[in-house]
């Protein structure tokens, strides 16, 4: 299903279901068409919806802007996300939807499914409801109202207070209520547009903001009799279904209902969910949660940036809180299986040892945060020995090593000696791709070596000498380090990818201009790319010296593997292409300025001997780089 609603998809089998609940005794009928539906029929978790369901009604969106009603977003909901492709299609469903109602045309668009939860109130002037699903879609409905009423122009006196009676109310004492009652990182951006929307800075990177201003540009060339007809076109065509749960219904058993059907609430989300609900352990939230994950938006957006690992794509939160699993538990975690795993290791602990897991998860975090990424990997020096660890296990994506590298930050307090186990750990990684060694084990392995270092830690301090004899002690193929033979071996014969072997020869190329003499000592890998220096496309303007098909297909091979590879600029990739060895030579003589590349520009030829020549002394310079 992806990443769908399942309640939408639910609505799209048959619309049939949706008039069903319009008689709540016909509940039987519920769930028969719900059993029968070719979509539901495997899902072990159809009951739990059909329950939340039993209570869901078709409702206009007029209901849901009138008498006291408000909606409150609990705090452990993720900040408004939606961006402008969501208002995009918002925009196109409603004004198609006005255009229907102009031409006479009987026609409605459903925008999805909205989950409360009754409150108890202490006032009886009050009727607020937790909003526990459907905050984006309600949140873009209210800022859209107020961009409709901010660009009324006064022709009909009564539309713009109109509008705004539905974003609030006023009570016997004259106390204004909005609507709805954002918190945390949303609220002030939504005090801003609903009282002093003349204060908005046009760089404010506020997705709140961002949908208001892009509302009002749609807005402000129409007419105030097309935007009444907006207005009712939106409260009484676009209509929505309403679940309402009990005060006694546990919210957290529909999170993982639609969690598990496919909706894409984030792992932190629901782990949030799941331990705030002790009222106990709310008094740590903001100090041991939200003030490490949500205190501003940088933080949001920091945590919610996706890593690569491999052809899986995990965001920085989902990826912390893997390793800080594996560290706790020094077992195997599955990532896809991730919030069970939690649910599984939080079960049975008391709320003591909870809040000590909150309090080791805000430390973790703390040093996730320092560890160099993105940006601060783009320009290194050879001797940020730091930062080069980190670049070449972004750039080959290892994130299975991170557990450990979690785990070392957090139990090594000697900066040098983290340095050299980041070096062990560097070498072991680089000469396995180099080789080719498997990675398929690596998440295993790492957990290994988390044990071996666990036993040591309870005896004594932690040293990278430790490291190294757990990783010389393995001898099999796949957790092995290779032998210098084997790499000087691979240099000759492997074929990586040009990811894997930019990132390889980024660092033999740093290590070339580490000199006293050097006038810099720094490259950015965004401005290089990886070129063959005899082309694969040889055969348009090289000789091909009498060549057999036999000879002809081992040259194909050769001029795949290292010795054959180097570093050049963007911009003169582009310009060389498929050039012969003499106009490639005299255009690398102008341009290029590594010495892995013009160190080799006085060759006569370029060919399989002077190829085989290259991969030994690169293979020198790599087992000097990476001695182990």
């Amino acid at each position: 299903m992806g990443r769908k609603n399942c309640l939408l998809q639910l609505q799209r089998v048959d619309l049939k279901v949706i008039y069903i609940y319009d008689d709540i005794k016909q509940k039987n009928k519920v769930y028969q068409y719900i059993y029968s539906s070719r979509f539901f029929r495997k899902e072990k978790y159809l009951l739990k919806v059909a329950s939340a369901m039993i209570n869901a009604n078709k409702q206009k969106l007029q209901d849901f802007f009138q008498g006291n009603l408000q909606f409150e977003i609990p705090f452990f909901q993720r900040a408004y996300v939606w961006s402008e492709d969501n208002w995009i299609i918002f925009w196109d469903h409603l004004i198609g939807e006005v255009e229907a109602y102009e031409n006479g045309v009987q026609s409605e668009h459903f925008i999805g499914t909205v989950i409360t939860k009754q409150k108890e109130n202490k006032n009886l002037s009050e009727n607020i409801v937790e909003l526990i699903d459907g905050q984006q879609r309600l949140t873009t409905i209210t800022v859209f109202l107020k961009a409709l009423a901010d660009t009324s122009k006064g022709d009909l006196p009564n539309l713009k207070d109109g509008i705004e009676s539905l974003l609030w109310f006023k009570d016997s004492f004259s106390k204004k209520h909005y609507r709805m009652i954002h918190s945390r990182i949303d609220k002030p951006n939504f005090k801003k547009i609903m009282e002093t929307p003349g204060d908005i800075d046009d760089e404010d990177n506020s997705s709140i903001i961002k949908s208001y201003q892009y509302f009002i540009k749609k807005l402000e060339t129409f007419t105030d009799h097309q935007r009444e007809m907006i207005k009712q076109v939106l409260l009484h065509k676009i209509p929505i279904i309403s679940m309402l749960l009990d005060k006694d219904d546990d919210e957290q058993e529909i999170f993982d209902t639609i969690n598990s059907l496919g909706v894409r609430l984030t792992i932190a989300e629901l782990l949030k969910n799941y331990l705030f609900k002790d009222k106990e352990l709310i008094e740590y939230y903001e100090k041991e949660w939200q003030s490490i994950f949500e205190n501003d938006e940088e933080q949001v957006e920091f945590w919610s940036t996706v890593r690569s690992s491999g052809r899986v794509k995990r965001d920085n939160i989902e990826l912390l809180l893997y390793c800080m699993l594996i560290i706790e538990t020094k077992k195997e975690v599955r990532l896809e299986k991730l919030f069970s795993e939690y649910k599984l290791h939080l079960k049975d602990i008391t709320i003591k040892e909870k809040k000590q897991f909150l309090l080791k998860l805000n430390d973790l975090a703390n040093i996730y945060l320092e560890m160099p990424q993105k940006e601060q990997l783009v320009e290194i020096s050879y001797n940020d020995e730091i930062k080069r660890f980190f670049h070449l296990m972004e750039n080959l994506e290892i994130t299975t090593i991170f557990p450990l590298v979690l785990y070392l930050y957090n139990n090594i307090k000697d900066d040098q000696e983290l340095v050299r186990c980041f070096k062990i750990l560097e070498s072991f990684v680089a000469l396995r791709q180099i080789c080719k060694f498997t990675t398929k084990n690596y998440n295993k392995l790492f957990i290994q070596i988390i044990r071996s270092l666990d036993k040591i830690k309870s005896e004594k301090e932690i040293e990278s000498s430790e490291l190294l004899g757990i990783l010389k002690s393995f001898n099999e193929f796949g957790n092995r380090i290779p032998t210098n033979a084997e790499v000087q071996e691979a240099f000759q014969t492997s074929i990586l990818s040009n990811k894997q072997a930019g990132a390889i020869l980024y660092i033999i190329a740093l290590k070339d201009i580490d000199s006293e003499y050097s006038d810099t000592k720094t490259l950015s890998s965004k401005s290089f790319s990886v070129e063959h220096m005899m082309p694969k496309k040889w055969e348009e303007n090289w000789s091909n010296d009498n060549l057999d098909e036999l000879s002809k297909f081992k040259r194909k091979q050769k001029i795949l593997t290292m010795g054959n590879l180097t570093l050049i600029t963007k911009n003169l990739n582009s310009k060389l292409r498929n050039q012969s060895w003499e106009r490639k030579k005299q255009t690398l003589r102008e341009f290029s300025s590594l010495k892995m590349t013009t160190s080799f520009l006085n060759y006569e030829n370029w060919n399989e001997q002077t190829i085989t020549e290259r991969a030994e002394q690169l293979s020198s310079k790599a087992l000097e780089i990476w001695s182990i």
